[in-house]
């Protein structure tokens, strides 16, 4: 090992369990470090240095602001920080053990290159598990990476070179990473991830993209009911929304969970509405047809908020004032006042004793309302009609729409089961206009979704001046550019802190396959994941907590900051180090700055609440501009109105969805592969992993040590299967072994792999083998629940020694005690 300043010549804890795990240089293997666990048990927390601020990165809710705990140059605990607003303060198990991941073993620890890969012959085929890697110098790979870009550039487009930003890490090195992107004239991604309900939601809002917005974290405790659907907050969500939701119930509020599982969440639920995989759609029309039968109607709100008076023609376009009046325009809605019979501009945010039912004659056109069509779609809906389908009781039905119809402020807090649907987005619309009906927008206690406002800064370094800037693809379109099929293909790939490709994509073969089309594989990382097993260059990043950094937060009102605890380890660098260097290289020095405070600076430059010494003194910085309450004035949409009827709407298999049409894809009994995989298959999230960062952690993998399935005892039964062995999950794209565990909490007919698991902790296959792209008409996101599997037995010859041999098990062992490199 090269020699370093400071803590890189010092000691690395390495617990004996976990040392064993590849560092990924060319087949060497870290050995154990061990030191007498009775001494450093007592120490470790005595004789303190210094206390540190710090907080959490990962793609989670949290964002959790930490205290970071350094003694002899090395980080010996992390703690919840008590923020500016302490009802943020906040951790999970997963953050507290940022111990293990800045010295785990699978820390990246040099540049290097795949022994096969050279400039002009990429030998593409030589990546993946086989693949070896061999120490390079950092101006080595930096220029490895660079030429192949120009080159790139140069043969094919700008637009060739894609720039992968992955969710695992936030903080001025994605802000750094986008600038060069736009400067270079790159490809970036856009989403095609939980997206789905967003947007459906947003097309009666005029909000949403990832899940939907509701107000600060801090005011679910004043609701009165909550719906919690198809998200197990307690174990996914639990450092913001599950503790305000359980001082909600505290404070008397019912809680209801729709959720086809019976889980951590559901288990402090009032109610249980176990939803057959993808019905949500037509269980949220069964409680929009009971706010209509028992009269829920909050008729003022719907007179003065929505689209719910406004008058539809028989072509299914809303009568506009342009139509009716000499001086009207072709934008505002019309409705008729009861008492007169007379057409008036529906003003938004304006309130008149508009008729809300029935049908009509104006100038000569035959018209209906907003509300009559809403009520006529739900007319198929009732709750008993629909209770054998969605699985779902209909007095539990109708409770859950009494609940919200008559105790007040509440609302529905969504988690992101459902966006993996592929008609995922009509239950957005759905329940939109449920809560429309009801008048739960706008108050203290509406709950209207599951992204809590969050707080930033303001800041002016962006897109370098008069730059091409990116092009951006959504990730299927990422998936046909790196397969050629595009007039600028995707050649050459940078990926920072992103597991997507070799990971955590939905039919991961065919990703892994197009892959084989570009030339340079580059992947920056703190780990040796599996995207960098496929990698051509790999650069190895520091540790969140070897960096200095400041990041905003999109679910709890707070900037934060983070100070580094040392150096980092080995030769690992920081994004931004890396970034800038890239950029001199590219020809773009001259539009960023080698010193990382210059960095900061600039990018707080805007703002003038606070500094970034303030910051370095505090820690955080409570944002008190973010509203507590929302959906108050009007609404971001073309009327103003929240858009009840909506005649932009899209189509889905040429059913127009100007109301809700709940469909189906493989769920439905129906589908053609029904008979040959019966069994919906799910990858919900565990808690001990954001999604699939901290899998590696030593303390976390004894209490998940492998993955499983759960299966419920009758679907394990009839296909003769024990609780506890090893059984083949397949069906027309892949395979996945894993062992079966007996759950009695999923509903037969579906089966769960938790999603995150690295491909080597399979005794074979993947779970992202076995789903797929399919995407609906009106919108691209994947639907990675919408897969359909069968399971048998696993083959006898299988080898699970991995998991069976203690010899093999590697996470198992002690805690990380330390030792000298």
């Amino acid at each position: 090992m090269s020699e370093q300043d400071g803590v890189s010549r010092r000691s690395v804890l390495l617990g004996a369990g976990a040392a064993a795990g590849a560092l990924g240089l060319g087949g060497s293997r870290l050995t154990s470090l061990s030191v007498d666990p009775a001494a450093a048990s007592v120490e470790q927390f005595l004789d303190r240095n210094d206390v540190l601020h710090g907080y959490c990165s990962p793609n989670c809710r949290g964002k959790c602001q930490m205290d970071v705990y350094v003694r002899d140059g090395q980080i010996r605990k992390v703690e919840p920080k008590v923020p500016d607003n302490p009802d943020y303060k906040r951790s999970c198990t997963l953050g507290l053990s940022h111990m293990q991941r800045a010295y785990n073993p699978t820390r990246l620890k040099y540049p290097m290159k795949r022994t096969d890969w050279s400039p002009g012959d990429p030998n593409p085929t030589g990546r993946g598990p086989d693949a070896e890697f061999e120490r390079i110098e950092w101006d080595e790979a930096l220029d490895y990476v660079a030429d192949e870009m120009l080159r790139v550039r140069e043969e094919y487009s700008p637009e060739s070179v894609y720039f992968e930003l992955g969710s695992g890490t936030d903080g001025i090195g994605a802000t750094v990473y986008s600038r060069l992107a736009g400067a270079f004239g790159g490809t970036m991604k856009a989403w095609s991830i939980d997206i789905n309900v967003g947007l459906g939601f947003r097309r009666v809002t005029g909000a949403g993209y990832f899940n939907t917005p509701t107000n600060q974290a801090t005011d679910i405790e004043n609701a009165n009911t909550i719906v919690i659907w198809g998200g197990n907050i307690f174990e996914s969500r639990f450092q913001m929304d599950a503790s305000k939701v359980l001082d909600a119930k505290q404070n008397g509020a019912k809680i209801v969970v729709v959720d086809p599982a019976y889980n951590t969440t559901t288990a402090k639920g009032d109610l249980w509405l176990p939803v057959k995989p993808g019905r949500d759609g037509h269980l949220a029309m069964a409680m929009i047809y009971t706010a209509f039968e028992e009269d829920y109607l909050d008729e003022q709100f719907l007179r003065e908020r929505t689209l719910g008076p406004a008058l539809v023609r028989e072509d299914g376009t809303l009568l506009k004032t342009a139509d009716v009046f000499d001086d009207g325009d072709e934008e505002t809605p019309v409705a008729l006042e009861e008492a007169s019979g007379e057409p008036v501009a529906l003003e938004p945010e304006t309130y008149g004793e508009y008729a809300l039912f029935g049908e009509y004659e104006v100038d000569g056109e035959t018209v209906t309302t907003g509300l009559t069509e809403i009520r006529e779609a739900a007319a198929d809906y009732a709750p008993e009609e629909m209770a054998e389908y969605v699985g779902v009781d209909a007095e539990n039905i109708r409770q859950t729409v009494r609940w919200l119809g008559t105790r007040g402020p509440g609302g529905i807090l969504t988690g992101l089961g459902v966006d993996r649907y592929v008609y995922g987005h009509i239950f957005g619309q759905a329940y939109a206009i449920l809560l429309a009906l009801l008048g739960q927008y706008g108050m203290s206690g509406c709950v209207t979704g599951g992204i809590t406002q969050g707080g930033g800064f303001a800041s002016d370094y962006g897109a370098v001046e008069g730059a091409p800037g990116p092009r951006s693809l959504q990730q299927k379109g990422i998936l046909s550019a790196m397969a050629g099929d595009d007039e600028k293909p995707i050649k050459a790939m940078y990926a920072m802190a992103s597991n997507f490709t070799a990971n955590q994509m939905p039919d991961r073969q065919a990703w892994l396959d197009a892959l084989e089309n570009v030339d340079m594989v580059a992947v920056a990382d703190m780990q040796h994941t599996p995207n960098v097993q496929h990698a051509d260059i790999v650069l190895p990043a520091s540790h969140w907590f070897e960096r200095e950094d400041v990041a905003g937060t999109w679910t709890q009102p707070h900037v934060r900051y983070r100070e580094p605890a040392h150096e980092p380890l080995w030769e690992s660098k920081s994004d931004h180090w890396m970034l800038v260097r890239l950029a001199e290289r590219l020809g773009y020095g001259e539009h960023f700055d080698r010193d990382r405070e210059t960095t900061l600076q600039k990018v707080l430059n805007a703002e003038d609440r606070f500094s970034l010494e303030d910051l370095r003194e505090k820690g955080t910085f409570f944002d008190d501009s973010a509203p507590e309450i929302i959906w108050q004035g009007e609404f971001n949409t073309p009327s103003g109105r929240l858009e009840l009827y909506d005649e932009d709407a899209p189509t889905e298999n040429g059913t127009s969805l100007e109301v809700p049409v709940p469909m189906e894809s493989r769920t439905s009994p129906d589908h053609e592969l029904a008979e040959e995989y019966p069994l919906t298959f799910l990858q919900k999230h565990s808690r001990w992993r954001i999604h699939s960062q901290f899998g590696r952690m030593p303390y976390l993998r004894q209490i998940e040590t492998e993955p499983v399935v759960d299966i419920n005892p009758s679907d394990a039964e009839d296909r003769d299967i024990e609780d506890g062995e090893y059984v083949r999950i397949y069906n027309d794209r892949g395979e996945l072994v894993v062992k079966a565990r007996y759950n009695e909490g999923y509903r037969p007919g579906m089966v769960n792999v938790n999603q995150g698991w690295w491909a080597d902790d399979y005794v074979r296959g993947h779970h992202n083998d076995l789903t797929h792209t399919d995407v609906s008409d009106a919108i691209e996101n994947f639907a990675f629940y919408d897969t359909r599997v069968e399971v048998e037995s696993a083959p006898d010859d299988i080898d699970t020694s991995q998991y069976t041999d203690p010899d093999r098990a590697p996470w198992l062992g002690g805690p990380n005690d330390g030792g000298d490199n």
